[in-house]
């Protein structure tokens, strides 16, 4: 770095080199700078002394997610008032939302299982509920609007 706190071309090139490698060793960094190991140590302290290096970060790839069945659920509610029946599904693992509503069906729940059969075995557990009249299950295909 020059006097007047600009990055001279070896500071330059040194971040270039850690931006491609934040885990290249000294040495390494060395080689490719054309500088001794020390000189570079010490450009190194200087910089993240002076603020211009702010840390050194690890990027995690995505973990893959595990297979999902997403489905939409329809429930017509024997009982009344259904926000008794309804307020019993708000804790299960399995129910992403629950939605009350007016018209043909008196619910519609969003949920999430490992498989199609992890769903089947969910709507018979639901179908168990007291209060619990028919439901329509339709398991989600795409959850893009270009798949239309």
């Amino acid at each position: 770095m020059r006097n007047d706190g600009e990055l001279d071309a070896i500071d330059r090139k040194l971040l270039a080199l850690l931006e491609a490698d934040a885990r290249a060793s000294f040495t390494a960094l060395a080689r490719d700078a054309g500088l001794s190991r020390t000189a570079i140590q010490e450009r190194m302290a200087r910089l993240e002394r002076d603020g211009v290096i702010l840390g050194y970060t690890v990027r995690i790839a995505d973990r893959p997610k595990a297979p999902t069945t997403r489905a939409l659920l329809w429930l017509r509610i024997r009982t009344r008032p259904c926000a008794a029946v309804l307020d019993r599904f708000r804790t299960w693992p399995e129910v992403v939302a629950c939605y009350s509503l007016a018209g043909p069906v008196d619910a519609m729940l969003i949920v999430e299982t490992g498989d199609a059969p992890a769903l089947s075995r969910l709507v018979d557990r639901l179908s168990d509920v007291p209060g619990v009249g028919e439901i329509e299950t339709a398991p989600i295909l795409a959850e893009s609007a270009r798949a239309c």
